[in-house]
């Protein structure tokens, strides 16, 4: 098995343009489940295998029940929820529920402020899958910066594991995207 050229510089394309929604590009409206099953869905389309389905409406029922995600209000979801299982199906690539349910409260016990560290991850994911799939132009590694609420960095151990799981995921999605290409 080899790589298609052509097919290996399109894909390497599309990962380097990948953008995850950010919280400030989310409707302000509340939801329905459908749609935000397509919001998610197509905010991390690009990890996506063929066939694999992101997000379905029992995954979230199950989050909720394992309260990793809030429950929708009047069947209704709002931004909050969007990030959420955006963050949750980004992670669970490479870890379980209860890891990525930890990580999670690790950043709430710590003072993180959720919203700005849900951007951070997303921006620093976009950084580290541009370089795995080879930028024209050097990419710097990918960290991350937790912020609490007055702006400052907080718990700098807990960026770091949080930088290591971004790369996890980059190097996952890298992996699975180039066999993918094999096939």
């Amino acid at each position: 098995m080899t790589l298609d050229e052509d097919r290996a510089r399109d894909l390497a394309q599309c990962m380097r343009e990948a953008h995850i929604m950010r919280l400030g590009e989310m409707p302000r409206i509340e939801l329905y489940l459908d749609q935000v099953l397509a919001l998610v869905s197509q905010s991390l389309s690009f990890m996506a295998s063929p066939g694999e389905e992101l997000i379905t409406g029992s995954m979230v029922n199950n989050y909720v029940k394992q309260r990793v995600v809030p429950a929708p209000q009047r069947r209704r979801y709002t931004r909050r929820h969007v990030a959420m299982l955006t963050y949750v199906c980004a992670f669970k690539q490479v870890f379980s529920i209860h890891e990525i349910k930890c990580l999670f409260e690790a950043c709430v016990d710590a003072g993180v402020n959720v919203s700005l560290a849900y951007d951070e991850l997303a921006a620093s994911l976009e950084r580290a899958l541009a370089s795995r799939f080879g930028g024209a132009e050097p990419v710097a590694a990918p960290s991350v910066r937790l912020l609490g609420a007055s702006g400052v960095e907080v718990a700098p151990e807990l960026s770091r594991i949080m930088g290591a799981a971004v790369e996890a995921v980059a190097d996952k999605v890298f992996v699975e995207q180039s066999l993918s290409l094999m096939r």
